[in-house]
């Protein structure tokens, strides 16, 4: 099993006013911390605001891998108005992924749920099947991921919008911690649609802490997965309860002993 870090959440602090997110001094942090504990691959969120010529070096002087970044302005694909803007966003982070050989780009539909469902869906296939050949140019993958309180509601949809879009270079992302919020059932969802599935995100529930606790019997999970072939990364987007480093090393120690 193949897994990264997802650096923005491991570093993102709760402040008096709210979220206080990562800049690209954590990020480094982050990338240090996996060196350190000998992961292999890191991923982060927006590369746009941060540093990302920074982390570029930072990614080639250790060796690492970048599994996915978030494509620019990604979250409006339920929104016709604003397609365009997703599209020249994405064609801008093409070209930053294709500079640190990351496979996988982050999209998401929206963050609303009160919106009329029939246009939004089609619109977001739309917007997917627009996107998707500069995605298959550029030998990237597009993984659509619907969280929890955005524009999905389950996963029946959200598959339906993948196999609608019929592009083998547009997959979902699956957040197991969110999907377990959402309807539950995860095993035998990923089974029925692993071919759908393009990367993976996982965390503790409730809470979304480390992997080792909560009700998500992760090693069972992770056994499942790597039985149905699944080649690509699970991302462990979490925020650690324990100090970082050995919050890492609980972490790798249950995905090593799989």
């Amino acid at each position: 099993m193949k897994y990264s870090l997802c650096t923005d959440l491991f570093y993102l602090e709760i402040g008096p006013a709210g979220p206080v997110f990562s800049d690209t001094g954590k990020l480094l942090q982050g990338m240090d911390l996996a060196k350190k504990t000998g992961l292999k691959a890191v991923e982060f969120w927006d590369w746009y605001g941060r540093d990302w010529e920074a982390l570029l070096a930072k990614k080639e002087e250790y060796g690492l891998e970048v599994t996915a970044i978030c494509a620019k302005d990604r979250g409006n694909l339920d929104d016709p108005s604003q397609r365009e803007k997703a599209l020249e966003g994405l064609k801008e982070t093409i070209e930053i992924a294709k500079k640190f050989r990351c496979p996988n780009i982050i999209v998401t539909a929206g963050d609303k749920q009160d919106v009329d469902r029939a246009a939004a869906k089609n619109s977001i296939v739309a917007g997917l099947k627009e996107m998707a050949p500069f995605a298959e140019k550029a030998g990237v993958t597009l993984v659509l991921e619907p969280i929890s309180g955005g524009y999905f509601i389950d996963s029946k949809e959200a598959f339906a919008i993948i196999e609608e879009t019929a592009s083998p270079n547009v997959r979902l992302l699956y957040d197991i911690f969110h999907y377990q919020i959402m309807e539950g059932n995860i095993v035998e969802t990923i089974k029925a649609n692993i071919d759908k599935i393009g990367h993976f995100h996982a965390a503790g529930n409730p809470g979304r802490h480390e992997i080792t606790s909560g009700e998500l019997d992760y090693t069972y999970i992770f056994r499942e997965i790597e039985k149905l072939g699944y080649k690509g990364y699970v991302g462990l987007e979490y925020l650690p309860l324990m100090e970082k480093e050995a919050s890492v090393l609980a972490c790798k120690e249950l995905m090593e002993n799989l």
